[in-house]
């Protein structure tokens, strides 16, 4: 059990919780589309305006993840991040959401494969 993510999602809004799994770690479906998004905001294939109205868990379960699963040196780089802040604004991705984003990609990919090899 992750009790610093179940008390993170605690603080953001109960029904978070569904995209945990049985032992209270972020479920392999939930980081897989995580990284889906994070791959499309990089790309430039969905603008933040665009994942606000498709996926909004995302400005929740982004920093979840970073709390629960990366290291110092992400969560200092999502401090930095603006578009988590103003989701609904259309403004174009800093170089600062660009590197947030991508570190997130690696601990992502790590994640899943470490915590769920055989999937």
């Amino acid at each position: 059990m992750n009790d610093t993510l179940v008390t993170h999602l605690d603080t953001v809004d109960e029904r978070l919780h569904a995209y945990l799994d049985d032992d209270d770690e972020m479920s392999l479906d939930a980081v897989c589309r995580l990284r889906e998004y994070t791959d499309a905001l990089l790309h430039g294939s969905i603008t933040t305006v665009d994942l606000a109205e498709a996926w909004p868990d995302f400005y929740d379960l982004a920093p979840a993840f970073v709390a629960a699963y990366a290291p110092g040196e992400v969560g200092a780089l999502e401090r930095k991040a603006t578009f988590l802040a103003a989701p609904e604004d259309h403004e174009p991705l800093t170089e600062e959401d660009r590197r947030y984003l991508e570190a997130l990609g690696v601990h992502l990919d790590l994640y899943a494969e470490i915590c769920h090899p055989e999937e």
